[in-house]
């Protein structure tokens, strides 16, 4: 079973497609992926912030 969007498996398991435990599994995929697309965004946004204090810090002239 691949992965599928928090829809899908909504939709599966009202179907009754998913078992709970198949349920459980790819809500804890998604929810991994997620925390690995927030880790990024974090990432990027403390990068742009402390290229912006270097710039802001640069001696005039």
């Amino acid at each position: 079973m691949g992965n599928y969007t928090l829809n899908e498996v909504i939709k599966r398991w009202t179907r009754g497609d998913m078992t709970t435990e198949q349920v459980v599994g790819q809500t804890l995929l998604i929810l991994q992926d997620m925390a690995r697309r927030v880790g990024t965004l974090e990432k990027l946004r403390e990068s742009d912030r402390n290229e912006g204090n270097m710039e802001n810090n640069k001696p005039e002239g």
